[in-house]
């Protein structure tokens, strides 16, 4: 692949800087331009990197040098967004959650499918080294039978933190599964596979002024038959670092943030990890790695290049957000919620 792909950018919010900086790490990636509806902060961010202001969202998306453009705005917004790009033949990736309700998430998917249209969704954490560990662990059999998992994501926001599209579902698409916990969420799914049922309970235990969840416990019951528990707040000072634990008959392997930090196997006794220094939390939303969203970026300029489909498809991203649907149903009704009765886009 030799061809300069040009990107834009709509959204220049906390989690912009990592985006543009991976993209000027990509000697394959030219950041044509931006949009933002704060004016000052997109001139601010054009300064910085060299590249245009556009004046409005369809100024970019209508600009034909743009061939990819990239959504960093609250899901809200991307029904007109995504919209605009199957108008103008323009290839996306979005920040998750991918869109605010089933419904709207498989009229995306729709949409792009019939226009020929790549759309893919920010899962990151795919792309860690620690991921790749883990999934060659698992692939060698050196974990045994896997037996459950843990997928916990205990962080805390300041009330303030709220004061913006995040406290409305409306915008934000839910609250702390949708906002923090998704992608460990999405990686845990992509390591255990299909979930068969959830019984769950959710609840606003610190922000009481917003109309999404902060706090939110999930048993779940794979179609495997395995078992695990999705446990996520956004009320617990200081905050934990996000973790997944994959626990299984002959070994385990627990990952916090993107590093493993504990890893044994009856099947592997000269390889052991334990790391008990790591004592950061995550205080800071913006905190990601530039490295792993890079490699993400790479992987959509090779499905680009080859007419594939990128490791994260839109369908995926869909996936997470269903579990989170299910979720949110189960701790209205107080049942446990079967995934394949979910009537879809409902």
């Amino acid at each position: 692949m030799s061809k300069i792909v040009n990107v834009g950018v709509i959204g220049c919010g906390t989690i912009s800087k990592a985006h543009f900086e991976a993209i000027q790490a990509n000697h394959l990636m030219k950041l044509i331009g931006v949009a933002d509806h704060d004016s000052k902060k997109a001139k601010s961010v054009s300064q910085q990197y060299g590249c245009k202001v556009y004046s409005n969202n369809l100024e970019l998306i209508s600009d034909p040098d743009i061939q990819v453009v990239v959504l960093l705005t609250p899901p809200g917004y991307h029904n007109d967004l995504i919209q605009l790009c199957v108008r103008y033949k323009k290839n996306i990736l979005a920040e998750k959650p991918i869109g605010t309700s089933l419904e709207k998430i498989d009229t995306y998917i729709k949409l792009c499918e019939q226009s020929g249209i790549l759309f893919s969704v920010i899962s990151q954490h795919r792309f860690d080294q620690a991921t790749t560990f883990l999934r060659d662990k698992i692939k060698g059999g050196k974990l045994g039978k896997v037996i459950g998992t843990n997928c916990i994501v205990n962080w805390y926001r300041d009330p303030n933190y709220y004061d913006s599209w995040r406290g409305f579902r409306e915008l934000a698409g839910g609250g702390v599964l949708a906002i923090q916990a998704i992608h460990t969420i999405d990686l845990m799914l992509w390591i255990m596979g299909e979930v068969d049922s959830v019984k769950a309970y959710t609840d606003r235990t610190f922000h009481q002024t917003i109309d999404v969840e902060d706090t939110a416990m999930a048993c779940l019951k794979f179609q495997s038959g395995s078992l695990g528990v999705i446990s996520a707040t956004t009320s617990a000072f200081p905050g934990y670092p996000a973790r997944l634990d994959i626990l299984g008959t002959e070994g385990s392997l627990t990952i916090e943030g993107d590093e493993v930090v504990f890893y044994q196997s009856k099947l592997d006794k000269h390889e052991k990890v334990l790391v008990t220094d790591k004592k950061e939390t995550v205080a800071d939303p913006g905190q990601v790695s530039i490295q792993s969203i890079g490699a993400q970026y790479q992987d959509f300029l090779e499905a680009l290049d080859q007419g594939r489909k990128p490791l994260v498809t839109s369908e995926e991203a869909r996936k997470a957000f269903q579990l989170l649907h299910a979720i949110n149903k189960s701790s209205e009704s107080g049942e446990e919620i079967k995934l394949h009765e979910l009537i879809k886009g409902v």
